[in-house]
This record gives structure tokens, sequence and C-alpha cells, in this order.
């Protein structure tokens, strides 16, 4: 029922016209802005204040700032899509002798992987797995990764990784719990910390893939390519301080837990990139 230009029961207003494409943009530019001072109060937080958007979450302090799982995975979402469709990673594809090529130079023609393919290919072996022969499956890839220098396998498991991340956060907020038994933290507080460390992570990796492409495209440019030591420093230091922010201990104590850290992230991480891997080499 309306009364005047709006609908007494859910207040829209009563002009349903189709929008054009300028209503439609200023209606997202809207969006993203009049999240209003949310979305920059939440990215101020996020960037140069470690573990205060957790803390404020558990203080019960919300409603200034956006949802953790809302701007986990629109920054995820947004570097996974940086990710696949810059030049940087595919420098790191095409491999010669194993040594990746450097932003900004011309990418090596590919020579030791179709050989070694032939090689695989000529070659008869046994590869017997849960009663399977995994030969000919190995023969296969091997031969898909030779003739595209792996840009299928890397779409594939860029892909996949979002996924797999679903797995990954949960699994380490868990191992990450273990360690600070005492005093004792409910599961959700490591959750939410490790889904902000990670919306800043990759916020950071993205910044780093867009300054190799940066650096490629104009090398005049190359000068912000020195500052991806900084970024990728920034990484351990904002982990070591958010944590003794929101979880509290001396700084010698929290410097063993994240070195404790450091070494069961990398472990998960590996095995996690090594389903990942096996499950794109599943699907060429």
């Amino acid at each position: 029922m309306l009364t005047g230009r709006y609908c007494a029961h859910c207040g829209q207003a009563a002009d349903v016209h189709v929008p054009s494409t300028r209503e439609l943009v200023h209606e997202a530019l809207e969006g993203i802005t009049h999240s209003d001072s949310r979305l920059w109060r939440t990215l101020y937080l996020l960037w140069f204040r470690p573990g205060a958007l957790t803390q404020e979450f558990i203080a019960g302090r919300r409603a200034a700032y956006l949802p953790p799982f809302r701007l986990y995975l629109v920054i995820s979402i947004l570097f996974f899509l940086v990710a696949s469709v810059s030049n940087t990673h595919t420098n790191f594809v095409r491999l010669d002798n194993g040594v990746p090529a450097a932003p900004g130079a011309s990418a090596p023609a590919p020579g030791g992987s179709p050989a070694e393919c032939a090689k695989v290919n000529a070659t008869s072996f046994n590869a017997e797995l849960f009663g399977r022969d995994w030969a000919p499956r190995i023969r296969y890839v091997c031969g898909e990764i030779a003739r595209d220098n792996g840009a299928n396998l890397l779409h594939v498991a860029l892909a996949t990784a979002p996924k797999a991340m679903f797995i990954f956060l949960p699994l380490i907020a868990f191992l990450h719990m273990l360690l600070y038994w005492r005093p004792r933290h409910r599961y959700a507080e490591h959750l939410l910390f490790f889904l902000y460390l990670h919306a800043f992570f990759f916020s950071v990796i993205t910044l780093v893939i867009l300054s190799g492409d940066a650096a490629e495209a104009w090398p005049r440019l190359s000068l912000v390519w020195n500052l991806v030591p900084l970024l990728l420093w920034s990484l351990p230091v904002y982990t070591v301080v958010g944590m003794r922010r929101v979880f509290g201990g001396s700084r010698t104590r929290n410097l063993v837990k994240a070195s404790a850290l450091l070494v069961i992230y990398m472990v998960v991480l590996f095995v996690t990139l090594m389903g990942v891997f096996v499950y794109a080499v599943l699907q060429l």
C-alpha cells in the first residue's frame, strides 16, 4: 500500500523505473563510499593498527566497521582476481633451468620443461597408487605443462586456492589457539584474528603484484619495485604486533610464539598448496 512516494510496509520508493547506466554507477559508488566512513575507518585500522579490528569486534564495537567475513571476502576476491590477470605470475611459470624471470625482464623461452617431458614420455616406469597406474596421467600432465608453460595449471590452481583457504584459515586458527592455551582465549577470537590478518596479507601481496606489473609495463616506475622488500617485511612485523595487542604477553613471549606460528604456518601452507596443486593436476 502506498502512502505518498513510499510503500507503508517496506519503505520502497514508488518510482520503479529501470535505472540508467549512470544511475547504476552512481548507486555502486554510493554503496562503496557511503558504507560511508565504515569502509575507510575499517581499512585504516586494518593497515595501520594491527589487531585493533579484532579488539573492536570482541569488545562489541562492531557497527562502525565492515563485518570481518565481508572484509576478508572482498579483499581475497580482489587479490585472486589481480593474481589471475597479472603479468607477473606468468614470469614465475616460464622457467629456464628452474630460475624465474625477474619483473621487467623478458621471460626466457621454454627449454628445460619440454626436454624433461620428452624424457618422461620416452621412459617406461611404474607409478601405482591405490591400485591405479598413474604413469599415463603423469605423461599427459607433463605434456600439457610443457605445451603452455603451465599457464592452465596455474589458472586452475588460482581458481581452487580461495576454496582451500576456507579449510586453511580455520585450521591455522585452531593451531594458533593451542599456542595460547594459558591464558586461554576462545576459538572465535583466533579465527577473527586470522581473518583480519589474512585480509592484510592479501592487500599487501596485491600491492606487490601490481608493483611488479607497473615495473614491467613502465620501466620508469621500477623504483616502485624497490619498495617490495619493505612491504614483505611488514607482514611478520604486523603479525607480532597484532598478536601482542589481541592476546597480550611480553615482547619476548610473543616473538617465541610468532616464531612457532611461522613454522606451523609454513608447514600447513605447504600441505594446503600441495593439495591445491594435486587437485589442479587432476583437473587438466
